[in-house]
């Protein structure tokens, strides 16, 4: 899965060089990470592994050791504002010592590798985690509804920009986590209603969506049909 990794870089650059909105799904994530942030003790060291444009990491910046870990180089332009360190690597060689990190977390990076490559990234993430460390992972959610279509209509129109992309239930997410080494500790969704707003494009304003997106907090087992599922995990 190592090589694969590489010859996506050139698919993420593209990405990472349009102009970018907050999205519906940026909204969520944004908030769920400050509610981490908040649990951690002042001056941990916390890495995205794949980082994008590190726009959660702002959030851990002032008071933690902030890393960005991304593949394209586009992206880590635009993350070196909102990190400590921004590193250009491969997630699955993970340019860290064992043990480095307090918090390590990414979303919509483990759907694009093929088991056990997914397995395998998760396993690289533990590696630099401390013990007792906590390990936060992302993906699309198969028990979506509204995604798994839009999904499905994005590729027979060749609109799906993201490449390779798998999807995950929690059970599945769960598996893959504890194959890795990693002890799952909680699960939790991320937007539960459909999308007003893509990186690119917005039918609402971002003052509408952030109202709509906190009603969210009241949605039970939010899980098991928001577009992404989540783990939270500790480094056995």
């Amino acid at each position: 899965m190592m090589p694969e990794s590489h010859q996506n870089t050139e698919l993420w650059d593209k990405i990472w060089k349009k102009d970018q909105i907050i999205s519906d799904y940026s909204i969520r994530y944004l908030s769920f990470m400050t509610e981490i942030e908040r649990t951690l003790l002042a001056g941990s060291t916390v890495c995205e592994a794949g980082c994008g444009t590190g726009q959660t990491l702002r959030i851990f910046t002032p008071r933690h050791r902030t890393i960005g870990l991304d593949i394209s180089a586009n992206a880590l332009n635009l993350a070196r504002n909102n990190c400590n360190a921004p590193i250009q690597g491969d997630i699955f060689r993970i340019p860290l010592r064992d043990e480095t990190c307090d918090l390590i977390y990414n979303s919509g990076v483990i759907e694009h590798f093929i088991y056990p490559g997914n397995v395998a990234a998760v396993a690289e993430m533990a590696r630099v985690t401390r013990r007792g460390g906590r390990i936060i992972v992302i993906v699309p959610n198969t028990l979506c509804l509204w995604y798994k279509i839009g999904k499905e209509i994005a590729y027979r129109m060749k609109r799906f920009e993201f490449g390779y992309e798998e999807d995950y239930s929690p059970r599945r997410l769960k598996t893959t986590l504890e194959e890795a080494g990693v002890e799952v500790t909680g699960y939790f969704g991320l937007q539960a209603t459909p999308v007003l707003a893509t990186n690119d494009k917005e039918a609402l304003s971002f003052s509408i969506r952030q109202k709509i997106a906190r009603l969210e907090r009241y949605y039970p087992f939010r899980e098991y049909y928001s577009y992404a599922v989540g783990i939270v995990g500790h480094k056995e």
